[in-house]
């Protein structure tokens, strides 16, 4: 039987796979944050645009109650 090496790559070959796998693994790191970092934003421009909706929505039914408050009086 012949015996099969524990490392049967050259030093140097695993360093630069290592060096590429974590350049790799930046790269996509960076991509997630970005994706995540937009994702936040888009939700905290459309919660901004649906409350100032509501408010702007509050504002008109309060002034139509007050006004048949007092129409009524």
């Amino acid at each position: 039987m012949t015996k099969h090496p524990e490392n049967p790559l050259p030093e140097n070959t695993l360093a630069e796979g290592k060096a590429a796998y974590v350049k790799a693994q930046k790269k996509r790191n960076l991509f997630i944050g970005l994706g995540l970092a937009a994702f936040v934003i888009l939700v905290f421009f459309i919660s901004m645009a649906r409350m100032s909706q509501g408010i702007k929505s509050d504002a008109v039914k309060s002034a139509e109650t007050r006004a048949s408050l007092s129409a009524s009086h």
